[in-house]
């Protein structure tokens, strides 16, 4: 067994629910499917940084040797990043959820039936409700770490925390955890472990979020407005992207980045004939939609669109009926994101997700859905997550997200396409631009200190988006230091490499296939790996 796989199956006796995704066999017999760690809790950290320890001298004896494998490579360099951010900065023992990462709204999606979990069985049903006991443990330690965050003076952004009581008061209002399978379970006993797990820890966290928590916190935000904050962020772009790779160095490449693109859409301009393309396309009602069913309608026929005009032309083979991706309204626990993807597991009981936000059907733009279905579905993440899953690759991988590689996979995947509609080709850049300003937006906030305002008037003026669409990219930013930095320089690099890869004779199909197989890896080790073998 590779070393990458024996970590993983030591880290699942820390955390069983990982087989959730693997559906292991051997791992179900260990009947620890019913435990839910605490994973905000001091046993965990110690557990977890214990295991990265021990591994840690392995992989150093090894290197010290010369015998590390490429997956070594990529094992000790996971290890090495998680070892400096749990050694090295206290601000997220104080800050242990925030709007995008909260276990609590995790669970409300796993109780409507929208998450990981398979229910299938009564035992499955059982072994739910032992999980849903941990969270009254759970939401204590983070309750109590969040309180010992009001005393260090270490608390969320002000904006994120009213954002959070929104999110929860909606869930609530709404009963978004409401279980849309038949249980296979007494009701009365599900209804009754629902509601004192998640419910009342659901309105015991909203009660400290809004008596105590809220008064405490930040009207700054970014990391750089911590405490060795400023020192956490360069670690983490330089994890997210390459170890040269600096601040200022990535926020100008978003600023050049942003007047290609801009002198794009005014070429576009030209050929629309029109003044303003943003307003043009923000104020032309027929683009828009009346209710959700038509978005769902029309992401099916653009998903079988792209299986039929993608894939001859730019990979090896087919992807089937059966190989395609389940299409879905989000759920209002994840009402801040425009779209998203959720994996289904390793043996395909439950199918990868492209989520679409239709709270608001009027807000969605008929061509805007051609570009999001590449970057969410194919080629995109469902494409490149499934080969992963389904392949011949390390369990490690298939668990494990390089953000810069999938991300960027998803954006490079976006520009496999030949737009005919200006429309559609309208919001091809749009998003592009989103992306670029992410560098220049993400950098600001964590290293260079810009205020709220700032950053807002950035935004609005280079794109077509609402002010709730901006402030919840804005705050997704916040609560994410560099995962926004990751789809562009990703991106970028795909370029790089394919560029290079072709001028040596190679086909285009043979560099998707061996981006790939190399894959998922950090860009660091993507690059070296093109390096080392000669493919550039």
């Amino acid at each position: 067994m590779l070393l990458c796989d024996q970590y993983l199956h030591e880290y699942f006796l820390i955390d069983p629910t990982i087989n959730d995704f693997f559906l292991k066999d051997e791992w179900t017999k260990k009947n620890k499917r019913g435990i839910q760690p605490n994973i905000y809790s001091e046993k965990y950290y110690n557990d977890s940084l214990k295991l990265n320890k021990k591994y840690f001298k392995i992989l150093k004896e090894k290197k010290d040797k010369g015998n590390l494998n490429y997956y070594d490579k990529i094992l000790l360099h996971d290890i090495q990043h998680d070892i400096h951010m749990e050694e090295g900065y206290e601000i997220y023992m104080y800050m242990p959820i925030n709007l995008m990462e909260n276990i609590l709204m995790d669970y409300v999606s796993e109780c409507a039936g929208n998450g990981n979990y398979i229910f299938e069985t009564k035992g499955q049903y059982n072994d739910f409700l032992k999980r849903l006991k941990s969270l009254d443990g759970i939401t204590d330690t983070i309750i109590e770490k969040m309180t010992n965050g009001i005393n260090a003076k270490v608390t969320l952004h002000k904006r994120n925390v009213t954002e959070m009581i929104n999110t929860i008061q909606e869930v609530l209002k709404e009963k978004s955890f409401t279980h849309t399978k038949k249980i296979k379970i007494k009701k009365d006993l599900w209804d009754q472990a629902v509601l004192k797990h998640l419910v009342n820890n659901l309105m015991k966290f909203l009660d400290f979020l809004m008596n105590e928590y809220y008064q405490h916190s930040q009207d700054n935000f970014g990391l750089e407005s911590y405490k060795g904050g400023k020192k956490a962020y360069e670690n983490i772009l330089q994890n997210q992207t390459f170890k040269e790779c600096s601040a200022e160095m990535i926020h100008q490449l978003g600023v050049k980045e942003l007047k290609e693109l801009n002198e794009e859409k005014k070429r576009l301009e030209k050929v629309l004939k029109v003044d303003n393309i943003n307003e043009y396309v923000k104020n032309t009602k027929s683009f828009y939609y009346d209710n959700k069913k038509e978005i769902i309608d029309d992401l099916k026929k653009i998903r079988k669109r792209l299986q039929k005009e993608i894939f001859p032309k730019y990979f090896h083979g087919e992807i089937t009926n059966k190989e395609l991706y389940d299409i879905k309204s989000a759920p209002v626990e994840m009402s801040q994101n425009t779209a998203y993807y959720m994996p289904g597991d390793l043996k395909m009981k439950v199918k990868g997700t492209f989520y679409l936000n239709t709270f608001k059907p009027e807000t969605v733009n008929k061509h805007e859905l051609l570009t999001l279905s590449l970057h969410e579905g194919i080629p995109g993440h469902h494409y490149e997550i499934n080969y992963h899953s389904q392949g011949d690759f390390p369990d490690y991988f298939k668990l494990s997200g390089y953000d810069s590689y999938s991300e960027g996979w998803g954006l490079y995947s976006e520009t496999l396409f030949n737009y005919k509609d200006d429309i559609e080709y309208y919001f091809k850049i749009e998003y592009d631009i989103h992306r670029t300003l992410r560098l220049i937006i993400d950098t600001g906030i964590h290293h260079y200190g810009w205020d709220y305002e700032k950053c807002f008037s950035l935004m609005r003026k280079n794109l077509s988006y609402s002010d709730d669409h901006i402030n919840k990219e804005l705050l997704r930013y916040i609560d994410l230091p560099g995962q926004a930095l990751t789809y562009k320089v990703g991106e970028k690099t795909l370029m790089y490499l394919r560029y290079h890869f072709l001028q040596k004779g190679h086909s285009v199909q043979d560099f998707h296939k061996l981006i790939l197989d190399v894959g998922p890896c950090p860009l660091d080790i993507l690059v070296e790996y093109f390096l080392d073998n000669g493919l550039i």
